[in-house]
């Protein structure tokens, strides 16, 4: 029996409004108007589990009989999450209670103690990202309206910062509470031709199969007949990158099924043309956005060339690389070593706009240059499937100690490598998926050969060695 008229007209599904509203929050118990603050004062489960000292289920079954409380409840899916529409509801008749949530400077980078450690951080080549802020607020916004398509892909050409932007709002979802959890499947051992995938000899395309297992395994090695369970309850946020070298097809008409009330954003080469997923396209850094990145690592490394450009000579670096963040950051590496900016300028109009032209005129240059340490670094990692350890390293090419630092640091001084954490938190050294597919590809192969016979045409003609 409802106690008066108000929990009667509440149990007869009559529309909330300020009264009965009141009178919810007042028949709370005091263990859950605990967590409903903390809740709504947008702590994470674990975070509310560890300041209570109760288990993380605890705090969702509070959630959920809170929920209950305010006829959130939905009857006709058992596994719905009602927690946005708790807020929402919060925001509407005690708005006070309800930590304003606002979109942060992307280039910052969160600490998440209570962060799950199986999402790894994306590997970068440059200290903050630069001109993405509106890009990732318009992400998040339509990752968190539901009347959104449920799935969005971040689309574009190689080297514009797709997996970079995806990895900021991933931050920036968990560190704000609008996902319960956000998971990180990549998909990178393949390569496309002519829009088509190619089957790398040591690995076999991501197909639905080990996408959930995949899935289950981060969502604490639940069995797969879970997954659906797991993705209704809660609204989880999945991110799948490099999307256009597993069968995306397969895999988001078989997700779509699962995922009221969570999300997917992909990022990938090519556009998926299903009805349930929502565009957006990634362009090039905007003129502003180019010259600061240039003047902060110019800064950072010391690069006269780069700090004494004109604004002429600027306007030509942005307009050729096209503002792609990876031709960028090749340019910064070769005009360090070529202590002068006119050289670059013109492999860049020798590429005539055509941004991966350039990228691979830059690996030939830096190839031809750094020392053969860093090119035993470069391919052992190439052939590896994802990042490596300095222990791997070492242990793998015979290295020593300095000569490996000094390979690294020749690495990093052309931008060809990236740093990262992996999901125990240990240091690790990657490739852009670019870098990968072009040691994958034997590109370099046929560089070396050329460079071979040309070492042997001075010796054969001058008697000199090169």
């Amino acid at each position: 029996m409802c106690k008066n008229s108000v929990s009667t007209q509440m149990c007869k599904g009559v529309a909330m409004n300020q009264e009965r509203f009141n009178w919810a929050l007042q028949e709370l118990t005091g263990r859950q108007r605990q967590v409903l603050d903390a809740f709504l004062g947008g702590q994470s489960d674990r975070a509310i589990a560890q300041s209570l000292k109760i288990v993380d289920n605890t705090v969702k079954q509070h959630i959920k009989a809170i929920c209950k409380k305010f006829k959130l409840q939905d009857e006709t899916n058992k596994y719905a999450s009602k927690r946005s529409d708790l807020k929402d509801l919060f925001r509407r008749y005690k708005p006070e209670l309800v930590r304003v949530v606002t979109v942060v400077e992307a280039g910052e980078i969160f600490a998440t103690p209570e962060s799950k450690p199986n999402t790894p951080s994306q590997g970068t080549r440059c200290r903050r990202v630069w001109g993405r802020d509106r890009l990732i607020k318009q992400i998040l916004d339509r990752l968190t309206n539901l009347q959104e398509a449920p799935i969005l892909s971040l689309t574009g050409g190689a080297g514009y910062g797709k997996t970079e932007v995806a990895s900021q709002v991933a931050k920036i979802a968990r560190n704000r509470n609008l996902f319960a959890d956000v998971l990180w499947v990549k998909a990178r051992d393949t390569d496309l031709v002519d829009g088509c995938i190619t089957q790398s000899e040591r690995n076999e395309v991501l197909n639905w199969n080990k996408f959930l297992h995949e899935i289950a395994h981060q969502l604490d090695k639940c069995p797969t007949e879970r997954v659906c369970q797991r993705l209704k309850e809660e609204k989880r946020l999945i991110v799948l990158d490099n999307a256009e070298t597993s069968q995306v097809e397969e895999i988001v008409t078989n997700l779509v099924e699962m995922l009221n009330p969570s999300r997917v954003l992909l990022t990938s080469r090519m556009k998926t043309n299903a009805p349930f997923v929502g565009l957006i396209e990634i362009e090039g850094l905007d003129t502003a956005s180019s010259y600061n990145l240039l003047q902060d690592e110019a800064k950072y490394k010391k690069i006269p060339a780069l700090l004494e450009a004109s604004p002429a000579q600027l306007d030509r670096v942005h307009q050729l690389s096209r503002g792609a963040p990876l031709a960028l950051h090749f340019i910064i590496g070769r005009v360090l070593d070529d202590r002068a900016l006119e050289p670059v300028l013109s492999a860049l109009e020798a590429a005539s706009g055509d941004v991966e032209k350039f990228y691979e005129f830059s690996l030939q240059t830096a190839w031809q240059r750094i020392s053969d340490y860093s090119k035993n670094v470069l391919h052992y990692m190439g052939n590896s499937d994802a990042g490596v350890t300095w222990e791997e390293l070492l242990g793998a090419e015979k290295i020593e100690k300095l000569d490996c630092q000094q390979a690294l640091r020749q690495l990093r001084r052309w931008y060809l490598i990236e740093d990262e954490l992996d999901a125990k938190g240990n240091q690790r050294y990657n490739l852009h998926p670019w870098v990968r597919r072009s040691l994958q590809g034997k590109l370099v192969d046929k560089w070396e050969q050329s460079l071979q016979k040309l070492a042997e045409i001075a010796q054969w003609k001058f008697g000199i060695d090169i």
